[in-house]
């Protein structure tokens, strides 16, 4: 889409039909994955680290939180600004 509006030439035909598709599938996923880490938050008890835990618990927990917190940016990000943005896009080009 982008390439289709710098150049200015008509954005080719969609396999997928409206943008909506494949927005609401990956919307999907993110709730599907942000459950899934929920429910890892809740087993580890949001990631606590007992005193006694050797070395590989501790880089464990403390990988799956960055990545959760990571994940949770991912997902903002893509909701709240690249599938606005590229719903608002695909309309201008194809209108």
């Amino acid at each position: 889409m982008v390439k289709a509006k710098k150049k200015g030439i008509p954005l080719p035909k969609a396999h997928f039909g409206a943008i909506e598709n494949p927005i609401q599938m990956m919307e999907d996923d993110h709730k599907a994955e942000g459950a899934r880490y929920a429910k890892i938050s809740k087993l580890t008890q949001a990631y606590a680290i007992p005193d006694d835990a050797c070395t590989t618990y501790r880089v464990t927990y403390q990988m799956l939180e960055e990545f959760e917190n990571d994940l949770h940016t991912h997902i903002h990000l893509e909701n709240n600004i690249l599938f606005p943005m590229a719903k608002s896009m695909f309309i201008k080009l194809t209108a």
